[in-house]
């Protein structure tokens, strides 16, 4: 008798755990903290009549990558890239994008600024 009434207690108090981190989980989720690393993608040049996007992605006011992308013919243009900051150890673990992931952000702005005929990124988003 002495077993089983540890058995039911032990039982009780892992259901209870159980559905207390539930609980809390549930209270905690949505939550996210955002830290820059810096970086900053600039677009200095937009050719409409071309339909070619520059971007420049510097860190420190040092330019690290220059991508050049057309819209029409999707060709991608790459001098440089960004593994090299990882090398730095402050921005180590900060820095989780690629090239490869700059080079589809860039051409991700590039598509949508084409289309809506933006020509000064700065202008366009303070307007908006």
């Amino acid at each position: 008798m002495k077993h089983s009434s540890c058995n039911v207690i032990k039982v009780i108090s892992m259901a209870l755990g159980i559905v207390s981190l539930f609980y809390i989980r549930k209270r905690m989720s949505g939550k996210t903290v955002f830290i820059s690393s810096g970086i900053k993608v600039d677009y200095p040049l937009i050719h409409l009549e071309n339909s070619e996007v520059t971007a420049y992605i510097t860190y420190k006011g040092k330019t690290y990558m220059r991508i050049q992308y057309n819209v029409l013919t999707e060709e991608t243009k790459v001098n440089g890239s960004i593994e090299s900051i990882k090398f730095n150890r402050l921005l180590k673990n900060r820095v989780t994008l690629n090239d490869a992931d700059y080079v589809e952000m860039v051409q991700c702005s590039a598509q949508f600024f084409i289309d809506n005929e933006v020509t000064d990124v700065d202008a366009f988003y303070r307007q908006n």
